[in-house]
C-alpha cells in the first residue's frame, strides 16, 4: 500500500486505495490528468473493437457507421452506473427509431458477475463485455461510468465522466444534434 493511502484519511482516498490493491487503480477516483487524456478523443475517430454481448453475439462498432452511437462504459461497482444504466434506457426508447444506437460495456474483470449484474438491468440495447483493459486504454477510461457520443462518421463528438441526475438532458440535447446532422 502507498503512503498516499495511509495519509489520506478522506473516503475516496481509501477507495483509490483499496482499488489499487485490487488492481482497479484507473477507475477508483478521477485523477485531473487522466481527465484532460480521454478529451483528447474528442474530434477524432473512435478506437473500433469487437466485443461479445451478454445476448452471445459478437459487436462490432465499426457496423455501426451511418449512425449515432452513445457508448456507456461502466462497472457494477461503479455506484453511478446503477443511475445511468437505466436513464440510457429512457433515450434508447425514445431516439432509437430516428437512428440512435446505445451500447453499454461493462468493464467488470468477473464476466459470470457483470453478465448478471447486467441481466438484472433488464435493458433493451445490448451490453457488451469487456475483462481485458486495451479497450478501456484506447478510451482513456479515467472515471466510470463514462459516456461517448459518436457521430454518424464514427467520430468522438461528446464525452463525459461520471454521471449526476439530470446529465440525461444534456445527452438528449447532443443526441437530438448529432441525428440532425
Amino acid at each position: 500500500m502507498s503512503k498516499a493511502c495511509l495519509l489520506n484519511p478522506p473516503a475516496r482516498a481509501v477507495l483509490a486505495c483499496w482499488a489499487a490493491v485490487l488492481g482497479l487503480a484507473g477507475f477508483a477516483a478521477p485523477r485531473p490528468a487522466a481527465a484532460a487524456s480521454s478529451s483528447v478523443l474528442i474530434g477524432r475517430p473512435a478506437p473500433n473493437f469487437v466485443l461479445k454481448g451478454i445476448d452471445g453475439n459478437n459487436r462490432r462498432l465499426s457496423e455501426y457507421r451511418g449512425r449515432v452511437v452513445l457508448i456507456l462504459f461502466y462497472a457494477r461497482w461503479a455506484g453511478d452506473s446503477r443511475l445511468e444504466i437505466p436513464a440510457l434506457e429512457r433515450l434508447d426508447t425514445t431516439y432509437r427509431r430516428a437512428g440512435l444506437v446505445v451500447l453499454a460495456v461493462s468493464v467488470d474483470s468477473n464476466l459470470r458477475r457483470a453478465a448478471d449484474f447486467a441481466k438484472a438491468m433488464r435493458v433493451s440495447y445490448p451490453i457488451l463485455l469487456d475483462a481485458g483493459t486495451r479497450i478501456g486504454r484506447a478510451y482513456a477510461l479515467d472515471r466510470l461510468p463514462m459516456t461517448v457520443l459518436l457521430g454518424r462518421a464514427g467520430i468522438v463528438r461528446y464525452l463525459k465522466s461520471g454521471y449526476e441526475r439530470g446529465d440525461q438532458r444534456a445527452f438528449a440535447t447532443e443526441i437530438r444534434k448529432l441525428l440532425r446532422e
